[in-house]
């Protein structure tokens, strides 16, 4: 069962009744989320502006007809990444034909900057992003979309086309995979694993 956010669940009924005020608040909240996800994705900057600029004026276009998402960046997400990914199909910038490859997500986030808050050790955070490239792009958006944006699996799951056990297993193997490429050192697997062992229970 989906755990339901009474914040977004009442600012979201405020919106779909017509209140500016309740919009405001869902961008503001959100924008910058959408950006920081699409600059995963590609690095053109219009295109990922341009996207979220659609994607809020069809919000603002059906609001009476959306549904009721239980979480709404999770919801922005899902609907931003589908619109940005067919922008880049547009400019031939990908192909997609539902592979799950098809498209690059970089993860050069904020694991290091999270850890070199606690550990002021260079070599630390190099280390940490070799064993982060060694990832598959469908990793790197599981591990980014739970360890950084704090979603459900559920919520991932749909973001990423794909079933919650199916979700769950792929963030495990790329928790794992970062383990077994630090396991040489010990301080630094040790700030890793107590970063993402919240998250195996869920």
């Amino acid at each position: 069962m989906k755990a339901l956010n009474s914040a977004d669940i009442e600012v979201w009924k405020r919106f779909k009744n017509g209140e500016n005020e309740a919009l405001s608040l869902i961008y503001s909240e959100n924008s910058r989320k959408l950006y920081s996800f699409g600059l995963k994705i590609t690095s053109n900057r219009s295109i990922i502006e341009d996207s979220i600029q659609d994607l809020f004026c069809d919000l603002v276009k059906n609001r009476s007809n959306l549904g009721d998402p239980d979480n709404i960046l999770s919801y922005l997400i899902q609907s931003f990444k589908r619109r940005l990914l067919r922008q880049l199909n547009k400019e031939n910038r990908y192909s997609l034909n539902n592979n799950d490859e098809d498209y690059i997500f970089d993860i050069a986030y904020s694991i290091e900057h999270d850890i070199i808050l606690e550990e002021k050790s260079n070599r630390k955070v190099i280390l940490l992003g070799r064993a982060v490239t060694k990832l598959t792009p469908r990793q790197k958006e599981a591990i980014y979309l739970k360890f950084t944006e704090r979603l459900e699996y559920g919520q991932i799951a749909e973001i990423m086309d794909m079933s919650i056990e199916g979700c769950r297993n792929l963030t495990y193997r790329a928790i794992k995979s970062l383990k077994d490429s630090i396991q040489s050192n010990g301080s630094l697997l040790f700030l890793v694993w107590r970063k993402f062992k919240s998250i195996k229970k869920y």
